[in-house]
């Protein structure tokens, strides 16, 4: 690990990054950092400095403003891909372009299953403006769930204060939303290490309204970072120092999280792939990297090659999400998207909230003491009929959770194929999920917000 760090350092020291927006310039500039020629060299004191001046984003709050849960508690989450352009319809099995609607319908059914921890609008719907995407989309999520949320990638900082009202305005006010953020904000740079002028101003305006910021670099192996994973994570790793460094400039305190979004090129096709091992490997390691600076990680794990539900969606995912779980990942992403994330479905989600639930299991471990060791009860059954069936301890510790029980995996031979199984269950949930409903005072002040940013983003 010492290696990557030492290389991504000497990254930001030697090489610099691409900084296309003068006032974030001018701030880094203040802070002891060279600028020369476009790019801007961050020497290791001032991204030592940078680093304390953000704080770990560990507690996820819901938007009743209770805790969700707490990251790094030895636990694992789960939480949904985001912003995907494809869908596979729920009752066709067509892949179209998805809409508003469509978001509406997995936000609901992410509400609603078990392990999901955390929801992104899945689908990026081609039914708005391009402009008007984030806060479309914003705008259905928070009316579906209740649940923590993130939003989809902003790549634009004008879009970043619509999308923190509407989050405030579900949660109580903006001063709630500080105190308890139900709702974190994403942008991504563009690798390799290159911060636009959309993107640098995105990350100042999540910053400077006090939002919880996610770092989003994807750095493809042999495209747009080295072909080797140790160099890949290293250029990474800089992507990611460069921009909490920005985040805790424009805004001490700024509350930050490490996540690691790494793909490879495949040789073949020059496409850019998320189902092979290297994606669960890169997770482990960033996992590695952010528990060294103190920060909690998210990472991809749900992620496959295959375009449908079959033996290679299987086992890419459930190889690179258990690799990341037991790699120390703290949330995983992913969930409801196959065909290296260019395609959702509901279905998938449903397998997804099944793989989790058996993820959680074996990254729980066993536990040892006298109540799991049984002595006193195999001393009275063996001295007995030999049948645990009956025994009081089978039936508590099965109530307890001592075997992991699926929800629509077969195990039987009249059992149906888990992907009509995946299927009927989303109808199911669908058929009678609803979200608990938001205050009429919240939905006035959506609506206001929203044809807001319709005349000011579209003129419309």
């Amino acid at each position: 690990m010492s290696e990557i760090e030492k290389t991504a350092y000497r990254l930001l020291d030697e090489v610099g990054i691409v900084l296309d927006h003068a006032r974030a310039v001018e701030m880094l500039h203040g802070l002891g950092c060279r600028v020369d020629a476009g790019r801007v060299f961050i020497p290791p004191d001032v991204v030592g400095r940078g680093l304390e001046r953000v704080v770990p984003y560990r507690t996820l709050y819901d938007f009743d403003g209770s805790p969700a849960c707490t990251l790094g508690d030895g636990q694992v989450r789960f939480h949904s891909g985001g912003g995907v352009p494809f869908i596979l319809d729920l009752e066709t099995g067509e892949r179209r372009r998805p809409t508003l609607d469509d978001v509406a319908r997995a936000t609901r059914l992410l509400d609603a299953l078990p392990n999901v921890d955390l929801i992104i609008p899945l689908v990026g719907p081609h039914d708005v403006p391009p402009e008007l995407l984030t806060v479309a989309s914003t705008d259905v999520l928070l009316r579906h769930t209740r649940k923590p949320t993130w939003s989809a990638p902003i790549d634009k900082a004008e879009h970043v204060p619509f999308v923190v009202e509407m989050a405030a305005a579900c949660c109580g006010g903006m001063d709630a939303f500080r105190a308890r953020p139900p709702m974190c904000l994403c942008a991504s740079p563009v690798s390799p290490l290159i911060f636009t002028r959309d993107v640098a101003g995105a990350i100042l305006a999540i910053a400077e309204l006090g939002a919880p910021f996610l770092s989003l670099p994807a750095p493809s192996l042999g495209a747009t970072g080295p072909v080797t994973l140790a160099g890949s994570m290293a250029q990474q790793h800089a992507e990611i120092l460069a921009s909490l460094v920005i985040a805790g400039a424009a805004r001490p305190g700024t509350p930050v999280m490490y996540c690691s979004r790494i793909s490879a090129i495949d040789p073949h096709t020059a496409v850019s792939i998320w189902g092979g091992p290297e994606v669960g490997l890169s997770s482990g390691i960033a996992a590695q990297l952010a528990h060294r600076l103190g920060l909690p990680c998210d990472s991809y794990g749900f992620c496959t090659s295959a375009s449908r539900l079959d033996a290679q969606f299987g086992y890419e995912r459930l190889a690179n999400a258990l690799v990341a779980a037991l790699g120390g990942v703290d949330i995983l992403s992913g969930m409801g998207s196959t065909e290296n994330v260019m395609t959702a479905g509901l279905e998938i989600a449903v397998v997804d909230d099944e793989l989790a639930g058996l993820i959680r299991r074996v990254h729980a471990g066993v536990e040892v003491n006298d109540t799991t060791l049984a002595y006193d009860v195999m001393a009275e059954v063996i001295r007995g009929d030999g049948a645990y069936v009956g025994a009081l301890h089978t039936a508590r510790q099965m109530r307890k959770g001592a075997l992991w029980v699926p929800g629509i995996s077969a195990r039987g031979a009249q059992a149906p194929a888990v992907v009509e199984a995946a299927r009927a269950r989303a109808r199911e949930i669908l058929a009678r999920h609803q979200a608990e409903p938001l205050s009429e005072d919240s939905r006035r002040h959506l609506d206001e917000i929203t044809a807001r940013a319709r005349r000011e983003l579209s003129g419309a």
